[in-house]
């Protein structure tokens, strides 16, 4: 990691990478954005709705609300109850008489702590929910529980390959160079260049492979950015060990594979980029089926197969601990 800076009062955080592969880089945003444990709602009970809103998407949009609650915080997730209710029309105490727009500040919390709901992370303005009309009522009841896996604690998580400052002016100047003497027709395409075709002129490692990344990753409020890298290290550290532990197949001339049922790309792309700059003689990964929660490393090496596998590790944990050591 370097060069990091953080802005929007902890909320983001843009780092670069230096000498790892794009599948790393890759792995921890694919973690940041869907498997970092994460309090949601859950359990929703619809009791009432005479909305136009059907229940499925009533359900849906309850289920997304975000919750300022992190998921250490058991006390607060197991004895919070969430509640909306608007009366019916037929109630006499209905007060209502235009349509109003129902926001999280609607919701009753009970529980331990009442400021559960998160509200606008800029602006510290509750959310819209729903508009109701008069004639409509509507009465939920929900839970909170945590999510190892499909819930998300960012609204950024992304990276770029890093721009090489060399050689985007020799390309900028070779592409200007195609004007000839129009000076018009040169200013337009180092325009062009500056915001379209510098992309292309990326930081390259001896191979040829980008080797350098943009990372930058944004908070939806609750956690910190700086420490969701740091849980997102943490969780691929554990991932990496996990998957090496699995038992080593061996097919017969030199071949081997690692199956597993647990992991996809995250593990699979970093494996196989690790183990071929070990100089095997053939390595890949692939998911069985998109619908199979399965995945399979093959390699084919005239060494030891432990070996291979524990210099992946070695290398890959090694890649990890350096962010967790920063964070």
């Amino acid at each position: 990691m370097e060069h990091s800076s953080i802005s929007l009062k902890g909320n983001r955080l843009d780092v670069e990478f230096k000498h790892v592969p794009v599948a790393f880089v890759n792995g921890l945003r694919r973690i940041l954005l869907a498997e970092i444990p994460t309090v949601v709602v859950r359990d929703v009970q619809i009791l009432d709705n005479s909305t136009k809103m059907i229940h499925e998407m009533l359900r849906h949009r309850v289920e997304m609300l975000p919750i300022n609650v992190k998921p250490e915080e058991a006390a607060v997730i197991r004895d919070t109850k969430i509640e909306l209710r608007f009366l019916p029309p037929a109630t006499p105490d209905l007060t209502r008489k235009e349509a109003v727009d129902v926001t999280t500040d609607d919701f009753v919390v009970d529980g331990p702590r009442k400021n559960v709901i998160l509200k606008d992370r800029d602006l510290d303005k509750p959310l819209f929910f729903m508009n109701l009309k008069p004639s409509e009522s509507i009465h939920v009841k929900a839970t909170l529980a945590v999510e190892t896996k499909g819930a998300s604690q960012v609204c950024v998580a992304t990276f770029k390959n890093h721009i090489d400052v060399d050689r985007a002016k020799l390309d900028k100047d070779s592409y200007v160079a195609t004007a000839g003497d129009d000076e018009t027709a040169r200013a337009e395409l180092a325009k062009i260049f500056d915001n379209f075709d510098i992309q292309r002129s990326y930081s390259v490692d001896d191979s040829g492979r980008p080797f350098w990344f943009d990372f930058a990753v944004e908070s939806i409020g609750v956690i910190p950015a700086k420490d969701l890298l740091g849980r997102a290290a943490a969780i691929f550290k554990k991932k990496i060990e996990d998957w090496c532990n699995i038992p080593l197949l061996h097919e017969g001339d030199n071949w081997y594979s690692i199956e597993t049922e647990e992991e996809g790309h995250t593990i699979g792309a970093l494996a196989q980029i690790l183990i071929y700059n070990q100089k095997v003689n053939y390595v890949s990964y692939r998911i069985v089926h998109p619908l199979l929660p399965k995945m399979i490393v093959r390699f084919n090496t005239k060494t030891e197969p432990e070996k291979v596998i524990a210099k992946f590790k070695e290398e890959a944990v090694a890649l990890c601990e350096t962010i967790l050591k920063t964070v």
